[in-house]
């Protein structure tokens, strides 16, 4: 992001820079990795359908070419279906145990919903203080391929994945 320029540390595939080097960390990660009650940092989360989420994690598990990670390799090797990945072990329990490592919706201070983007990005900024969102772009989307997902599946991943639809209707409501 233009607002944070160097002092943004990106945090994908295991990356673990020191969090008080930079302003803001982006990325899939723990909370834990970065944050404690005693520290002035502020949580943010974007949250997206659950359902959605898989749907698109799953496409991007099909797209992406073998690279080390050995539940990428499993899941490859099994040749899974979309319902058979939403009920997976690993699947199904990442989002409390990673992405909220047991921390409550009012941690964070702000929860945002992918499906109001737009909205939620300006309530961010007005938020962080931010001097501008900028234009809004499309990244990080899965090229070919998008998983049709009918009523069985659909009931599959929502009962799989009942704490993450939990906080997600949280982040929802109004």
């Amino acid at each position: 992001m233009r607002e944070y320029g160097d002092d943004l540390a990106p945090v994908y595939d295991g990356a673990r820079p020191n969090g008080r080097e930079f302003r803001a960390v982006h990325g899939h990660f723990s909370p834990a990795q970065f944050w404690s009650a005693g520290r002035r940092a502020k949580l943010i989360m974007w949250l997206r359908d659950p359902v959605e989420r898989i749907a698109s994690y799953y496409d991007f598990w099909l797209a992406t070419e073998p690279h080390g990670n050995p539940n990428h390799d499993e899941f490859l090797r099994r040749e899974m279906t979309l319902g058979e990945f939403a009920r997976w072990e690993p699947i199904r329990t990442e989002f409390a145990e990673m992405y909220v490592a047991g921390l409550e919706p009012e941690d964070f201070a702000f929860l945002g919903v992918t499906e109001r983007y737009e909205a939620d990005l300006a309530r961010l900024s007005r938020l962080l203080g931010w001097s501008t969102t900028g234009a809004v772009a499309e990244t990080n989307v899965t090229p070919g391929r998008r998983s049709v997902v009918d009523e069985a599946t659909r009931r599959q991943v929502l009962e799989a994945h009942a704490f993450e639809l939990g906080w997600y209707r949280r982040a929802t409501a109004d």
